[in-house]
């Protein structure tokens, strides 16, 4: 028998608006993935509707964070297998 580990990260997100929570967003992110899918929760519609623009740069910019993660963890699991 064998130990056998993998590495994730669970990274999670929030848009304000005035100080308003206004979408939630959360990923999973492990080494052996080649992308890690978001999910986000509006949690105030009438806010979100009027906002769009603002929440959907949010999102694209924890979508970039999450991005930045994933490529760390790539690299790092290139790195580990090449030694």
């Amino acid at each position: 028998m064998s130990l056998t580990t993998a590495q994730s990260i669970t990274l999670n997100g929030e848009s304000l608006i005035n100080g308003q929570r206004v979408a939630t967003f959360t990923t999973n992110i492990s080494a052996d993935q080649s992308y890690a899918n978001i999910s986000m929760n509006v949690l105030l519609p009438d806010v979100y509707d009027t906002n769009k623009p603002a929440v959907r740069q949010d999102r694209d910019d924890f979508q970039d964070k999450a991005d930045e993660i994933q490529d760390g963890l790539d690299a790092e699991a290139s790195t580990t297998t090449k030694e």
